[in-house]
């Protein structure tokens, strides 16, 4: 039986303790679900990530599940979508068949931005549970669409993180279609959430315009104490932690996947001063910009404007 902790008792993970891949700029990780539990009896004790957002699928097979503070024992093909901060964990029944999608927060962002996002906001601001009839159209395109993830993560091919971007949207408009078809459980939410999702949202509007925590706060109605305490409690850090966290991690992206000079890539996130840019990315990761552009080199891009 999954046990419910105490908030401040509940540890905060990268990707069940890998906490370094939380940070990756493009970063998508997708595993069978066996994979992972068998060894450790089939059990994942309740934790929560700050910065990843998991679909947690099962094709067949039991579980118990504890979504914040609310449990359910569920059965057949469904899926479990897991915002950031979110506490959860889960008991399965042996020989448990599904996978698990771990998506970084900012490349949930560019797959749910623009016109999408009126389509994905539904899944990604709570924790819902969607359930599959086996065997229907929409739960075969859930499962080729993990498949074909699970081949582009193997492959490394040209154009890899675009290609994984794109496959992410099609899982995510195959759990809204599923989730319009009307099979699913009640949101899982709590008080103070709404808070810290609200937060996000305008976070990813105004981040370039290196806005300070009391402008979020005001155009939140709220105050700073309400703002950095929520942050606190849901994802181990301060307002402005999260702030720089998603400037600095859009600069990795820009580095790494554009070829932009340094320069234009400061100007484009807000930065009026290069150089400041400069010290403030080295503070963070140890080494200035350029080196980090040098030491990741992945390749080429086409990428020509400052957009996601």
């Amino acid at each position: 039986m999954l046990q419910t902790q105490r908030k401040d008792s509940i540890p905060h993970f990268g990707l069940y303790g890998e906490s370094s891949v939380s940070q990756d700029p493009g970063f998508v990780h997708i595993e069978d679900i066996a994979a992972r539990s068998r060894a450790i009896g089939w059990l994942i004790k309740p934790h929560r990530h700050g910065n990843l957002f998991q679909i947690l699928c099962m094709f067949s097979g039991e579980l118990e599940v504890l979504l914040d503070e609310q449990k359910h024992e569920l059965s057949g093909a469904l899926a479990i979508t897991i915002p950031p901060g979110v506490v959860h964990g889960f008991r399965f029944h042996p020989d448990t068949i599904g996978a698990v999608l771990t998506l970084a927060a900012p490349l949930l962002a560019a797959a749910g931005g623009g016109q999408t996002r009126r389509y994905f906001d539904v899944l990604t601001h709570e924790a819902r549970v969607i359930e599959f009839p086996a065997g229907g159209v929409l739960f075969d395109q859930l499962r080729n669409c993990l498949n074909l993830i699970t081949a582009e993560f193997q492959q490394s091919e040209t154009g890899y993180e675009q290609m994984l971007e794109w496959q992410v949207r099609m899982v995510l408009m195959t759990l809204r279609r599923q989730f319009d078809n009307g099979r699913f459980l009640a949101a899982v939410n709590k008080p103070g959430r709404n808070l810290l999702t609200d937060f996000r949202i305008l976070l990813e509007k105004k981040y370039r315009n290196q806005w300070r925590v009391q402008q979020y706060a005001a155009a939140l109605h709220t105050s700073v104490s309400s703002l950095n305490r929520r942050c606190n409690d849901w994802l181990g850090i301060t307002a402005k932690s999260v702030i720089q966290n998603r400037v600095l991690i859009e600069a990795k992206r820009k580095l790494i996947y554009t070829q932009y000079p340094v320069d234009h890539i400061a100007y484009t996130l807000g930065f009026k001063d290069p150089a400041y840019f400069s010290r403030v990315f080295k503070k963070s990761e140890g080494i200035p910009p350029v080196e980090y552009r040098q030491a990741n080199n992945y390749g080429t891009t086409t990428e020509k404007d400052g957009s996601d």
